[in-house]
């Protein structure tokens, strides 16, 4: 799953990048400040995956916006099991409003590192609830 999150978002985030326009960005600027002001963790949530949908949706591909849709929803399942310090979602909603100004430049790669980033901090947390993905055959193992 984590694996076509990261081909979702990084898709989303290179034409966002290309196609974004004013009211993309001043939306995705006002879903971080709805998860700033959030007091309860099912609001942040709402806003974290309007963001995510958002970014989608300022690529203007309906078939990523469907994508993205599906992986928030089953990231949802997951991260509904875990705590949810402060700390953490101030330092992901940092993320979100790094990935908005590179999104307003135009930064194709620099959107790509930040979505990297973002999903990486996810799977950290995460790791302990994922199953262990399945050994790729010729990745080393096994004499030559």
């Amino acid at each position: 799953m984590l694996d076509y999150r990261v081909v979702v978002e990084t898709g989303a985030a290179v034409l966002a990048a290309e196609r974004a326009q004013g009211d993309d960005l001043e939306r995705l600027d006002g879903l971080t400040e709805r998860m700033d002001s959030a007091t309860e963790f099912e609001d942040y949530r709402r806003a974290d995956v309007r963001f995510h949908i958002g970014m989608a949706e300022a690529s203007g591909a309906a078939r990523l916006v469907a994508a993205m849709t599906e992986v928030q929803g089953q990231m949802s399942d997951l991260i509904a099991r875990i705590a949810h310090p402060s700390e953490v979602l101030r330092s992901s909603n940092e993320q979100h409003r790094r990935l908005v100004a590179a999104l307003r430049r135009g930064d194709s790669a620099g959107t790509v590192r930040l979505v990297r980033e973002h999903i990486e901090g996810t799977e950290h947390i995460l790791a302990g609830l994922l199953p262990e993905p399945p050994a790729r055959a010729g990745r080393g193992e096994g004499p030559r």
